[in-house]
């Protein structure tokens, strides 16, 4: 399921620390979320998650 974060989470990318603002649940529990993010150079990018996020 898709989702809105209230406030941006900070992650760890490949481009750094950044703060996603949506993400994509896993089905099940204890599977790695997916966070969407923008880079410094303002690309949407996608980055896998291992841990509970806030929904």
């Amino acid at each position: 399921m898709f989702r809105i974060f209230t406030l941006p989470v900070p992650v760890r990318t490949p481009h750094g620390r950044c703060l996603a603002r949506y993400g994509i649940e896993p089905s099940r529990a204890g599977d790695p979320w997916w966070v969407i993010y923008r880079d410094p150079a303002g690309r949407w990018l996608t980055a896998m998650v291992d841990g509970a996020l806030p929904a």
